[in-house]
């Protein structure tokens, strides 16, 4: 990218960043008013692994068709308690609590508080946090241990369990659930959550205009004098 493009591209997200920052309560989801078809939705899934199949199948009896499709993900916006939900025929090896793959996503609103990213890194590693976003994604083979993450991640932040704790509770919900006994933590979303427009991390600034360093050194480059090394 030349420098007119590099400058051009910044020009353009900072005007983006302040429309966004203009509405804040807008909380539609870019992607919502799409649709796929049935039909379409059977051709992309025809040749998926069995499992990543049959979860995209239960999905649309769950949340109807998905707002937006490709070869390898199926999209649903605004499902049900979830921000955002996807299937994906990828598959990736994962081996807490017991041997499966993670192939279903779904997003929440959250801030998790800084100081608690260590312990929830600790905790399950495909839980992941976008703390700009001000969201939580859980991803395993099956909505209910969605739901269990999510739900063992607010009591963690909360201060109710550390890692370890939680890592136990999960693996005796998850095997309960399994079994058909009662597990709460599976069955949905049980805290109060924020909106949308109320979370998500800014952060501030660092670079206001170009440095003087970086301008020094351009003129450097400009007459030749740069550090070349």
């Amino acid at each position: 990218m030349d420098p007119k493009d590099r400058v051009e591209t910044v020009a353009k997200t900072k005007a983006g960043a302040r429309e966004e920052k203009a509405s804040p309560g807008d909380e539609s989801a870019p992607g919502a008013e799409y649709g796929v078809t049935q039909a379409e939705v059977d051709a992309i899934i025809e040749n998926w692994p069995p499992a990543p199949k049959k979860m995209a199948q239960d999905m649309v009896k769950q949340y109807g068709l998905p707002n937006e499709a490709t070869p390898t993900l199926q999209i649903w916006h605004d499902s049900g308690p979830w921000k955002r939900t996807i299937v994906t025929s990828d598959e990736t090896a994962h081996d807490f609590p017991t041997p499966h793959t993670d192939f279903i996503s779904q997003t929440i609103s959250y801030d998790v508080p800084v100081e608690k990213l260590a312990e929830l890194a600790k905790f399950d590693g495909s839980l992941l946090i976008y703390r700009t976003a001000g969201q939580v994604t859980a991803s395993c083979d099956n909505e209910a241990a969605n739901f269990l993450a999510v739900n063992l991640m607010h009591d963690i932040v909360a201060g109710k369990l550390d890692a370890e704790e939680a890592r136990t509770e999960l693996g005796e919900q998850q095997a309960a659930w399994l079994l058909n006994r009662e597990a709460p933590y599976t069955e949905g979303i049980r805290f109060e959550r924020p909106a949308e427009s109320e979370t998500g991390y800014l952060d501030e600034p660092v670079m206001k205009a170009p440095t003087v360093r970086q301008t020094v050194e351009k003129v450097k480059d400009v007459l030749g004098g740069g550090d070349r090394g």
